[in-house]
């Protein structure tokens, strides 16, 4: 059948299940805006308002089911606008196609918007992509996309390496047509990856560090949600009395109740979890990527303690100088169990000690999150949004204080671990909404909360008008603080000056510390075409969220009035390495490094 290269590709498209494109188009897409026009019953396009949103809600998408969205830009600055998009879904293994206008294959220029002026004409806006992409190919012929749209596919979805897969499309190539195979090109493929098996040798020597282990530890990452594997984990931690710790993507792999579950460690960790990690031996990791939120910067864990590792992924799988069980999360788990079963662990005392910090924490949260002052806490709300939501709801988050609140006080109470969602990966401000877009097109019959501060609520706020527009009820929680507090406080508690964060008009002298810009968030909602409110106390909150619910064809904006100065949560016996100038002429600052190169040397690299 003669086609278009664009026809092919939506025609692939189709076959392949995607139900949404997303995306803006311009004089460098406009081919395959055509041929998406001509199959409009059968894929979707979703038009954003800024390509970097378009990744942001595939990226989502593909967090709560697995499986990508494709996102197509026109050239120059619509392309570039995608890089911290696809950066986002590389360092999330998240898989995306995307689908960037490039200039003429024929190299007739320069066009609008072509980067020119290098060494090589070669070199095109969409190269800016590869960095980040784990498939990136430039089509200068129609019939190569016969393999090449595939080989993208497979790319994008081999376990432990998913990620964006990125085809450039010139200009002239989308609109040149070739004869192609249809019945080959759209035969049914095999899309599934068998899940990977450790060997047993790896089996064996994990077996015996788990025996010889007195306080054993698991970290809950990412990895155990995309293999569905809580159930074989919490199997095993139940059986050899192990703790179990969760990162920000492995968060909800035990629900909040259960007896083993000590919640997060490191600068956004409990402090029953920060004080039982550090006194581990031995350190199970499940999926996990060992950041610095996870390891306290390298001084969580003690020079003697013991890793076993649990990854597809190889280049994670080697962190820590662990044993290193190369295999899927749900099989690995599963064979250790086995091995293990028969085996009986006496860790009684262990286990009273959990309890007691567990009991601790607890106690801990409640009141912090049932503190009652006005203007209200951060925590505080996240407390009403904890009494209000359904079992199912969906938090989503990304950058801020806000992903450290709700890594502690988010309960987790969805058997189907999709309550939380929080891209703290890359932690992109300005993710939240569209990131609530996706996960809402994802599973439609659930709750969703956007939790965002005000500053990066700034970064991105153009996609409500697409919620609008296509009809889709999230509830946005714009958090007023004043401004970047997280960052001020970073400052603060760092011994630096508390320097350009928050909103603040510039006083008589020049300097940003005259009084507090007031930003009306629900106009701004309303502008665009949502429902807004206003609350400043709790009793309000509760109001407008069960207004919200009521919602179902349009989005919801609760602009939520906070104190803006007030000191955040304590680290609780944590650290986290963030540099201070070694040269200053303030005292603060000159003690502040004295106990950082204090604090440094404590750090155990592996």
């Amino acid at each position: 059948m003669k086609l278009t290269t664009a026809q092919l590709i939506v025609r692939y498209l189709i076959k392949e299940k995607i139900p949404y494109v997303l995306g803006i188009f311009g004089h460098g897409n406009i081919q395959l805006a055509e041929a998406l026009k001509e199959q409009e019953k059968s894929i979707r396009f979703i038009q954003v308002k800024n390509e970097q949103n378009g990744v942001h809600i595939a990226i989502a998408y593909a967090k709560v089911t697995g499986r990508p969205l494709a996102v197509t830009s026109s050239i120059g600055p619509g392309t570039t606008n995608m890089v911290t998009g696809a950066a986002a879904a590389f360092i999330n293994r998240l898989p995306v196609l995307l689908l960037p206008g490039d200039a003429y294959a024929e190299r007739i220029g320069p066009l609008l918007q072509q980067i020119e002026g290098r060494n090589t004409s070669e070199e095109m806006a969409s190269d800016s992509l590869k960095p980040v992409s784990r498939y990136w190919f430039r089509v200068n012929r129609p019939e190569q996309l016969r393999q090449e749209l595939p080989k993208a596919f497979e790319a994008m979805l081999k376990p432990g390496e998913q990620g964006p897969a990125t085809i450039c499309l010139p200009m002239d190539i989308q609109a040149e047509s070739y004869d192609f195979d249809i019945d080959i090109i759209l035969k049914e493929r095999d899309r599934d990856w068998e899940r990977i098996s450790p060997d047993s040798r790896a089996i064996e020597r994990a077996v015996q560090a788990i025996k010889k282990a007195k306080r054993p530890i698991i970290i809950a990452g990412g990895g155990v949600i995309y293999s569905q594997a809580w159930e074989e984990l919490i199997k095993l931690a139940e059986h050899i009395v192990s703790p179990v710790i969760q990162t920000h993507a492995g968060n909800g792999t035990m629900l909040f109740s259960h007896p083993l579950n000590i919640y997060t460690v490191g600068p956004d960790g409990t402090l029953c979890g920060n004080n039982i990690a550090e006194k581990s031996d031995l350190i199970i990791g499940v999926g996990t990527r060992y950041t610095d939120f996870t390891t306290r910067s390298k001084t969580l864990f003690g020079r003697n303690a013991q890793f076993i590792n649990i990854n597809t992924s190889p280049f994670d799988l080697v962190k820590e100088r662990a044993i290193k069980l190369w295999g899927d999360a749900k099989i690995t788990l599963e064979l250790l169990y086995k091995k293990l079963k028969n085996e009986k662990f006496y860790r009684n005392e262990y286990y009273k000690e959990i309890q007691n910090e567990r009991k601790k924490w607890i106690n801990i949260l409640e009141k912090i999150t049932h503190e009652d002052t006005y203007p209200m806490t951060q925590a505080r709300v996240i407390g009403v949004l904890n009494d209000f939501k359904k079992d199912d709801a969906v938090v989503v988050s990304a950058a801020g204080s806000l992903p450290g609140h709700l890594l502690r006080f988010w309960k987790n109470t969805d058997p189907t671990r999709k309550s939380y969602h929080v891209e703290y990966g890359y932690s992109t401000m300005g993710y939240e909404i569209p990131g609530a877009i996706g996960v809402k097109l994802a599973e439609p019959h659930r709750d969703v909360y956007a939790l965002i501060g005000d500053a990066s609520f700034l970064m991105q706020p153009q996609e409500i008008v697409t919620a609008v527009q296509e009809k889709i009820p999230i509830t946005i929680l714009v958090i007023d603080n004043g401004g970047a507090q997280v960052i001020r406080n970073l400052q603060k508690i760092s011994g630096l000056s508390e320097f350009g964060n928050e909103f603040k008009f510039r006083d008589k002298k020049g300097k940003l510390n005259g009084k507090y810009l007031t930003i009306d968030f629900v106009k701004i909602a309303e502008g665009m075409g949502a429902k807004g409110f206003f609350v400043d106390t709790p009793e309000k909150l509760k109001i407008a969220l069960g207004r919200a619910r009521k919602i179902k064809d349009k989005p919801t904006l609760i602009h939520i009035k906070t104190e803006p100065g007030r000191k955040f949560p304590p680290g609780y016996n944590s650290w986290w390495d963030v540099p201070i100038p070694e040269v200053s002429k303030r005292k603060a600052v000159k003690e502040s490094f004295r106990k950082y190169q204090i604090i440094k040397k404590k750090q155990v690299v592996r």
